[in-house]
């Protein structure tokens, strides 16, 4: 009956000393606290309405977003071309009136403007319109890598907090479990100082955790568009046991990443920084065609009414007179202009090869990168998180029975933070890796 009452009054003892956390960065904690931890005021993260995912991100800010209506607004300024286009030279109004002869002539200059000269100024503009889209698209599509790493920022400082948050509840359960053990003269006083002086450097790391998070939160609410109080609750991190879930943060290893020849060949067909590219070379064309169009300068229709009051002989005379003046292009046949656009046109077909050589650099590297960021996730995944929290659940265990001093106990909670903390740079890289390659490729992947 003794040793079942002992059995009994330990059991009730264990249990009141283990509670099981369940972590989200990716991990399951067990952690082991006194109940009246449970008690003391935690400090959780505030409930801001439903999560918000990376893709509704995404369409608010270009939405909502002043950076993106600054961008859109480009194109209400490149349209203007075609009124330019459209615009013709105006006709002039003349009077002489010769005193001498007491003659008077008054009337009209009317350019005339071959159409051809309207033609090639309403397909430069529409080069130039289709190049603003372009530079537009390109300027968005930035702005989407933007957000995109804030809202990163977000998800990673939301795991950094819950992980300090974690470590203080452990750290606090450890305090407790040193007074006891402290109490029942079963160590010495230095056991529970320096649990207590890992609790305060623990919640010094959360206050830090939990203001790095009101920051990032609040920069994006700002690229976002919204008031910088007005926050988003970020996607969570899935746990790690559960890596086959479908995460829009996490790598989907039930797909391969596509060759690296065929995102090559994609991004020389389809990135923005191409496309400008190829259309600058098309204005500059069209700019050609316009210039050896205004060769023949536009011919001049006069035509008016003409008084001569005193003749040679006879009374005063009336009549109309009516011309046609033309510049002749002797000395002037655009070549200055030609001669520009032809030095351009050589300049923008080297730009063009040289950004195919970027972008192709850009793809192999961000390749690479993400290809090894993949691999470290899993690696995490698979042996290192699992290790590392079984390590820490078996020294936390070993401490509270006596087996461990607190030395190793706090080395093994502390290198188990370490290491959840290693895994979302991990994952950091690996998004930051995704998006480079996309900006690569010039459309998500």
């Amino acid at each position: 009956m003794i040793c079942r009452s002992i059995v009994k009054r330990k059991s009730i003892l264990y249990l009141s000393l283990a509670v099981v956390l369940l972590v989200k960065s990716n991990s399951c904690l067990a952690a082991s606290v006194d109940p009246s931890i449970m008690n003391m005021p935690q400090q959780a993260e505030p409930q801001i309405g439903p999560i918000t995912p990376l893709s509704a991100v995404f369409d608010e800010s270009l939405v909502n977003s002043p950076r993106a209506a600054t961008i859109r607004a480009q194109l209400g300024i490149s349209k203007a071309a075609y009124a330019q286009a459209l615009t013709l030279p105006n006709p002039s109004f003349f009077f002489l009136n010769d005193t001498a002869q007491l003659a008077r002539q008054f009337g009209a200059l009317v350019p005339i403007e071959p159409p051809w000269k309207l033609a090639f100024r309403l397909l430069l503009a529409k080069a130039q319109v289709r190049q603003a889209d372009f530079e537009i698209q390109r300027n968005l599509w930035q702005l989407r890598s933007t957000v995109r790493r804030a809202y990163l920022d977000v998800v990673m400082a939301t795991e950094s907090r819950e992980t300090y948050d974690e470590l203080y509840s452990l750290s606090s359960g450890l305090v407790t479990v040193a007074q006891k053990r402290f109490a029942a003269d079963d160590v010495a006083e230095f056991d529970v100082k320096r649990a207590e002086l890992s609790t305060y450097q623990a919640e010094a790391d959360l206050k830090q955790s939990e203001k790095r998070l009101d920051q990032v939160k609040q920069r994006l609410s700002v690229i976002m568009g919204r008031d910088y109080k007005n926050t988003i609750k970020a996607q969570r991190l899935p746990a790690f046991q559960l890596s086959a879930e479908v995460n829009e943060l996490l790598p989907d290893f039930s797909k391969e990443i596509p060759s690296l020849d065929s995102l090559i060949a994609d991004a020389l067909k389809s990135r923005l920084d191409l496309r400008v590219v190829r259309q600058t070379l098309a204005v500059n064309e069209a700019s050609m065609r316009t210039a050896i169009g205004n060769i023949v300068p536009n011919p001049q229709l006069n035509v008016g009414s003409s008084y001569s009051g005193n003749p040679p002989e006879g009374p005063a005379t009336r009549g109309y007179f009516i011309g046609v003046t033309q510049e002749i292009p002797v000395l002037n046949f655009q070549q200055g202009e030609r001669a520009r656009l032809r030095a351009q046109n050589i300049q923008i077909k080297r730009e063009l090869e040289s950004t195919r050589n970027v972008a192709t650099e850009e793809v192999i590297s961000a390749y690479q990168q993400l290809a090894a960021a993949r691999q470290r996730v899993a690696y995490f995944q698979e042996k290192i998180l699992p290790t590392s929290e079984k390590v820490a659940r078996m020294a936390r265990r070993g401490y509270e029975v006596g087996q461990t001093d607190l030395t190793a106990t706090l080395a093994a909670q502390q290198a188990n933070v370490q290491t959840k903390a290693a895994y979302l740079e991990t994952v950091r890289n690996y998004q930051q890796s995704l998006t480079d390659l996309e900006q690569a490729i010039g459309h998500p992947l």
